[in-house]
């Protein structure tokens, strides 16, 4: 799975998660502690890479700098391409834990965060201050950074507002400003709906010309948008995987931990082992559009 992927998954994520709010319904605690070792184990070899990648620069040879930099290029987009998924599961987890919905996931969610803030870190220092990248590689790479931030804090502005925004906003005081100025109608899930799949899709097309499609942590990124997914209760599908809307979830008698059957394998509850030859990749808004060559 690539890295992109988990960037729309935000999206989808925010989208699905944000009624469990109003209707008070914690998210599932046996993914919590599964998405959090998956995020610490992938985070612990990004930061094995760059450091590698660190120390070997500061060797001389112009040409091998040059290879070392096309190696760790889908590093560095992957670690920035996930961020607004960790930090939409981080504020909601908080907006959770703040509302008094759930108190185990937002600690977690915060420790994953902050070690993927701090692979970030790592990835631009090492762009500005490491040596022999091409100019033409940071020029796309810084913008790929700056639509990824407006991206993460434009779907945060969906959200009910948090007492410490800056841990998550790249902007805090916009994204406070944007959520002030939300009227009732704009809270509603259709609207958040809309909002975060044209957010998705604006991504898709001011980024997907720019990537490097090679795939750093492809087993990895899959186990996580599934643990991600896997949050969400089983009450939120029905019997084939398809969510239910926000009207028909108030219909429903919540059960966070429920069971789902082997009537429910949805891929958001499947965890199969990886496999090269296999497909075993969740299909999100970008699958059929890289099929097709947009």
């Amino acid at each position: 799975m690539h890295a992109i992927d988990l960037a729309e998954l935000a999206s989808t994520f925010v989208r699905m998660a944000a009624p469990l709010t109003n209707l008070r319904l914690p998210p599932r605690r046996s993914a919590a502690q599964q998405l959090w070792l998956t995020a610490r184990y992938r985070q612990e070899n990004w930061l094995h890479d760059l450091a590698q990648h660190r120390d070997a620069i500061a060797r001389p040879g112009t040409s091998r700098r040059t290879r070392l930099w096309a190696d760790i290029i889908p590093v560095i987009e992957e670690v920035l391409l996930s961020e607004p998924l960790s930090r939409a599961v981080a504020y909601l987890a908080s907006l959770w834990d703040s509302r008094r919905i759930d108190n185990e996931l937002a600690p977690l969610a915060l420790s994953t965060l902050a070690a993927h803030i701090e692979a970030r870190n790592r990835c631009l220092h090492l762009i500005v201050f490491g040596q022999g990248l091409a100019v033409e590689n940071a020029v796309k790479i810084n913008r790929l950074r700056r639509n990824l931030e407006t991206y993460s804090d434009q779907l945060l502005a969906c959200l009910p507002a948090v007492a410490n925004p800056g841990l998550f906003a790249f902007e805090p005081r916009i994204v406070s400003q944007k959520q002030a100025k939300l009227r009732p109608a704009d809270r509603q899930p259709t609207w958040i709906n809309m909002q975060a799949m044209t957010l998705a899709e604006h991504l898709w097309q001011s980024v997907h010309h720019d990537l490097d499609w090679r795939i750093a942590s492809a087993r990895l990124n899959y186990q996580l948008s599934g643990h991600t997914l896997g949050l969400l209760p089983a009450t939120c599908f029905d019997s084939a995987g398809v969510p239910h809307s926000a009207n028909s979830l108030c219909l429903l008698q919540p059960s966070p931990e429920g069971h789902v059957g082997p009537h429910c394998e949805h891929p958001l509850f499947l965890h199969p082992q990886y496999s090269e030859q296999e497909h075993s990749r969740i299909k999100l808004l970008t699958s059929s559009r890289r099929l097709s060559g947009e």
